[in-house]
């Protein structure tokens, strides 16, 4: 074997590691959210796996979500910084009057045109910058003419570990590797729906969670990640518990006949039929002066829900009291978690339900921050969900699009900081 061909077989072999361990110039941040997981879930057992991402990084005691606090809306705001009223997705469903129908999850619940998810806008910051989205609400439709380069649709089948090791792998891709990846986590928010989220199975999940945060640390440090990768864990709401005797049904007090109803408990959406708008408002103002909601016309809705200035927005809005619920969640339990979990509903149940107003303490969802740009052993003041997008545009070094969130509230999670972004 002569000397220049076993050089040559060298320079191939060092290509070929080189490619195996690639990693993008871009900074690196991997976002994971796990869906429901109430701020104060920390006090209910010992959490070392998220601890040691606490104790490494900067938390804050809780964020303040946007309301209705419920998935899709919140996870939006995450991705775009922007409040229900601006990016469209008022619900787990909205009824969309330029479209004239009730639109459930796909591309147009998601008001895709002019709309720019994170995931994208790092797209578009360069030619070699990638995005993965695994099963984030959302993130598989196409914005501004692209979709993520890696994508992993919903499906709760993949077990968790399967996920992170699949994340992992897209920012080690051997020619596109991402600097960006969000990563989706179902529960304890299921499980919680179903058993309430003082639940012994809860607790159960709130372990699951832990566990799988040891194992991406570990993870990151077999492969050579953990001071390179900036991670963010969040949730996008909290969860009250709600018992059958606190469920009551909006049409005992105004004929069904007159309304539609739109979207899911707590936030009922309510579409009155032509020329009874005044008749069910009544009707239903008139009730909750003694009933466990209140009712609300367009004009009527608080400003610091940021929710009335959407064209989806509904002429009327039924928001339940917190722990209360309508008429749907029994209809729902027993079409979706009674055949998911063979649980029979009984008078003593207990289940959980998220939505109600963004002030309540038990709606807000918590945050960690960890990695190479990050304050190590620090805590912040609460901010809001839609500081997100600011403080991921800062972190991936790309000028963010236009938003409703605030640089200035989520500045101190980072090391060395700029002035303004």
């Amino acid at each position: 074997m002569s000397a220049m061909w076993i050089l040559r077989l060298a320079f191939v072999l060092l290509k070929i590691f080189k490619l195996a361990d690639a990693l993008s110039r871009h900074p690196l941040l991997l976002v994971i959210s796990f869906d429901g997981f109430r701020h104060d879930y920390f006090t209910k057992l010992a959490t070392p796996g998220l601890n040691r991402f606490k104790s490494g990084g900067t938390h804050a005691p809780y964020v303040r979500n946007v309301f209705p606090t419920k998935t899709f809306p919140n996870h939006h705001s995450i991705a775009t910084g922007l409040f229900p009223e601006s990016h469209g997705v008022l619900g787990n469903e909205v009824f969309d009057p330029i479209l004239k129908k009730v639109l459930q999850f796909g591309p147009e619940v998601y008001n895709t045109q002019g709309i720019t998810p994170i995931w994208t806008l790092n797209q578009l910051a360069a030619q070699d910058r990638y995005s993965g989205v695994m099963m984030w609400p959302g993130g598989g439709f196409t914005y501004r003419g692209i979709v993520p380069k890696f994508h992993c649709a919903w499906n709760m089948s993949i077990p968790w570990k399967t996920r992170v090791d699949v994340a992992i792998d897209w920012f080690k891709h051997s020619s596109t590797p991402s600097n960006l990846v969000m990563l989706y986590f179902e529960e304890p928010d299921s499980t919680a729906h179903t058993f309430g989220p003082e639940s012994t199975q809860v607790l159960s999940y709130i372990q699951k969670v832990d566990n799988i945060t040891t194992y991406l640390q570990d993870c990151l440090t077999n492969k050579n990640l953990i001071d390179k990768v900036n991670v963010v864990l969040l949730s996008d709401h909290g969860m009250a518990t709600v018992t059958p005797h606190r469920i009551f049904n909006l049409t005992q007090y105004v004929n069904k006949a007159f309304f539609k109803i739109v979207d899911s408990s707590p936030v009922l959406q309510i579409h009155p039929s032509k020329g009874k708008e005044t008749v069910v408002y009544n009707a239903l103002k008139t009730a909750s002066q003694t009933a466990n909601f209140s009712i609300y016309r367009f004009s009527e809705l608080p400003q610091r829900w940021h929710y009335g200035q959407s064209p989806r927005t509904p002429p009327l809005l039924a928001v339940a009291d917190i722990g209360y619920a309508f008429q749907d969640l029994i209809e729902w339990y027993e079409e979706w978690f009674q055949q998911k979990f063979n649980r029979t509903l009984t008078s003593t149940a207990t289940l959980g339900l998220h939505g109600y107003d963004n002030m309540e303490p038990c709606m807000h969802p918590f945050f960690i921050a960890s990695g190479p740009l990050v304050k190590s052993g620090h805590s912040i003041q609460p901010f809001d969900t839609v500081d997100y997008y600011p403080l991921f545009s800062t972190i991936l070094g790309v000028t963010p699009e236009s938003n409703n969130g605030t640089f200035a509230n989520v500045r101190d999670v980072l090391k060395n900081p700029p002035a303004s972004t």
